[in-house]
């Protein structure tokens, strides 16, 4: 009896441990990437387009929270083998007001990106 209790408390503490799964390849989770702390902000539908032969993308951000927030951002262009094509781009700052919602767009720097991955970090 002993053992199975033993046994049973190893199963819950193993369990509590568990690391949520990565986001599935291609969905809106996997183009986030939060470098450092990112908080109060809620990232909601994402639109990818090609205009004029560049890759264009809207990002639809929330300030979930009572007070203002800032945030900083940059988009990372990604070839067909999902490697960075150009430059890397410099971070840029976002004012978001209290329970403010807006879209954050970006347009590619060449006409050879297939993806983008947004990078995103609050101070």
């Amino acid at each position: 009896m002993r053992h199975f209790i033993l046994g049973a408390l190893a199963l819950v503490l193993l369990a509590g441990c568990a690391t949520p799964p990565p986001p599935a390849p291609g969905s809106a989770a996997s183009k986030i990437v939060v470098m450092g702390k990112f908080k109060g902000i809620a990232v909601g539908a994402i639109r990818v387009a090609r205009e004029n032969g560049f890759l264009t993308a809207k990002v639809q951000l929330s300030n979930i929270t009572s007070s203002n927030q800032t945030m900083y951002y940059r988009f990372a262009w990604l070839g067909a083998d999902g490697f960075p094509v150009g430059d890397e781009e410099t971070w840029k700052v976002l004012n978001l007001y209290a329970n403010q919602a807006t879209f954050l767009p970006a347009i590619a720097n060449l006409p050879q990106a297939s993806d983008f991955r947004l990078e995103v970090k609050t101070p």
